[in-house]
């Protein structure tokens, strides 16, 4: 009888991660962010983004992505999907901005943390 239990248990458990989980691992492990290819003359390589440790981190989706509205993050989390232009930080954040708005949001976490690269050379590895 206690078999049987901590198989259903199991089971629901997997159904579980499987149905709630799934959404939250539709992004792709690593985001290669580029502005070479908006801005050109960019002196800096590519910052491969690791989305999936920031993901199994303590922060938020919101510490992230944001839509300011009188002061407030009015974000709708569950935009967040991929292939979803609108999320894309320049879709709010023009060409003239992106890189201050890259360096503003990841720096200073990283430097308020105390946790993680605060330094060009960090992100911006040369191959």
């Amino acid at each position: 009888m206690e078999r049987i239990i901590w198989r259903e248990l199991t089971i629901i458990f997997i159904a579980l991660t499987v149905f709630i989980g799934s959404p939250l691992q539709a992004q792709p492990e690593k985001i290669v962010l580029d502005l070479s290819k908006i801005l050109g003359g960019i002196t800096r390589p590519e910052v491969n983004f690791p989305h999936n440790r920031h993901m199994e981190s303590d922060l938020s989706c919101k510490d992230c992505h944001h839509i300011y509205e009188n002061g407030k993050n009015v974000l709708d989390e569950s935009n967040l999907e991929e292939g979803n232009q609108g999320i894309r930080c320049s879709a709010c954040h023009g060409p003239n901005k992106l890189m201050e708005a890259f360096h503003h949001q990841c720096i200073g976490c990283h430097t308020k943390k105390k946790i993680g690269p605060r330094f060009c050379g960090e992100c911006h590895i040369r191959k």
